[in-house]
């Protein structure tokens, strides 16, 4: 019943065929300790100090579809509330495993972020076994050229990227030390860090890295991602020190007759 009911509260917003696709859903899980913010002006220790961010603009669509803008509206709304007296908001999105849709979501939801010009939004590519864009902000892959990001111009002059520095790149190991470094290098020009992190469950990084983030959010894919999954994942960012917001529901499908639509 509950499906059927977020399904009927969101058909206005869907597509009239039977299994078609929706934005993510935003979901809350019970609060865990947070972590002290780390200063504005605190320099990294160890290999930390050795990263120098490269920022370049970051390329998206022009416009997102109604109905995901206004579900990652609700998320930001969601995550100022959950954050705040922190700025600039720092927050990690991550899934259990690859494949989930993790990245996409990312790069929706800062370019929902960028929509108002009075944000500076910057989001960090934090993926050094397989690094998400190149060093001058290109998909890395042919699969994501297709993503929101690939062949677009800058959405916006207040969006910018990080990708992964060269030197993190020939290591593929990107440690807390200098992921902390990275941010405290260019906290001070940004209203919101998004972090697009690996897989909990495919990378030693992920976890550690939650806890350089105000919070993490996790991404599932609908009808993909196993109950005990998803668990272990959390469980191992917060074991970390991590605090996890809540999870995104990526790629639902309503499952409804499309005769329910019609008379709607």
């Amino acid at each position: 019943m509950t499906r059927i009911f977020d399904a009927l509260r969101k058909a206005g917003a869907a597509s009239a065929r039977t299994g078609s696709s929706v934005p993510p859903a935003v979901f809350p899980l019970p609060p865990a300790s947070t972590r002290a913010a780390h200063p504005a002006g605190e320099r990294a220790s160890g290999r930390g100090d050795e990263v120098h961010p490269a920022i370049v603009p970051f390329a998206a669509p022009v416009e997102l579809p109604a109905d995901v803008l206004r579900e990652l509206t609700g998320l930001r709304v969601s995550l100022e509330v959950a954050l705040t007296e922190r700025i600039p908001r720092v927050v990690m999105f991550l899934a259990s495993q690859g494949g989930e849709g993790t990245s996409t979501v990312v790069a929706q939801f800062a370019q929902t972020l960028a929509n108002d010009p009075r944000l500076r939004v910057l989001l960090v590519d934090a993926h050094a076994l397989r690094p998400r864009y190149g060093p001058n902000g290109t998909p890395a892959t042919a699969r994501d050229a297709a993503s929101p990001a690939g062949g677009a111009a800058p959405v916006a002059r207040n969006l910018d990227l990080l990708p992964l520095p060269e030197a993190l790149r020939r290591e593929r190991v990107l440690s807390p030390q200098a992921m902390r470094g990275s941010l405290a290098a260019v906290a001070s020009r940004y209203d919101w860090i998004v972090l697009d992190g690996p897989p909990a469950l495919e990378s030693p990084d992920a976890a550690p890295l939650g806890e350089e983030a105000d919070g993490v959010v996790v991404v599932v894919q609908a009808g993909r991602t196993k109950r005990p999954v998803l668990t272990r994942s959390v469980d191992l960012v917060r074991r970390a020190g991590g605090r996890v917001l809540g999870i995104v529901l990526n790629r639902r499908r309503l499952e409804i007759p499309g005769f329910i639509y019609r008379r709607l």
